[in-house]
């Protein structure tokens, strides 16, 4: 099931999952005294233009210079998205479309109605009239991606081979990204 961290979280409080692959910024990490993480992978977040966006033609860009753009992005407030990794001091982005899908988010970058913040793993699904364009350095988030489970519950054996299977894919990710 697909969902933001708290909720996945909840969901695995609740005993109505027994694994939730989460994610979270440093600067917000998961109580590790009722969670236990395996650490995946540290994932980098690009920004989604059309191709006939202005910056399309770079590699690079900083986030100040998409001030002037619309967001698109899965909550109207930046702080409960992926941007809240990467603001950096004074930038407020103007968030105009609200989508909770990747589909529906990107079928919006590619229409030229704004710009998106996507992560690394998503990046692979990303359709072609689409460009992705790395963060320089000084705006770039990473997010740590996790395996969590509840501390102190046991789960059943399929746990710990979905387990031992999800960190081999994630590190044979992590190489090629």
């Amino acid at each position: 099931m697909e969902g933001l961290t708290p909720a996945l979280l909840d969901r695995l409080l609740a005993g109505d999952a027994d694994v939730a692959v989460v994610s979270c910024v440093p600067a917000d990490e998961i109580d590790r005294s009722r969670f236990d993480l395996r650490h995946l992978l540290d994932e980098r977040l690009l920004v989604a233009v059309s191709r006939e966006h202005r910056l399309a033609g770079r590699r690079t860009v900083r986030l100040a210079e998409l001030a002037d753009d619309s967001f698109i992005a899965g909550s109207a407030t930046a702080e409960e998205t992926l941007l809240r990794a990467s603001l950096p001091s004074g930038f407020r982005p103007r968030i105009d479309i609200v989508a909770a899908e990747w589909t529906g988010k990107l079928g919006c970058v590619a229409a030229g109605l704004g710009v998106a913040l996507v992560p690394a793993l998503a990046a692979r699904g990303t359709p072609a009239d689409i460009t992705l364009l790395r963060l320089r350095d000084e705006d770039e988030p990473v997010r740590r991606v996790y395996a969590a489970t509840v501390s102190g519950r046991t789960g059943p054996p399929a746990v710990d081979r979905f387990l031992t299977h999800l960190t081999r894919e994630a590190r044979r990710f992590d190489r090629t990204a």
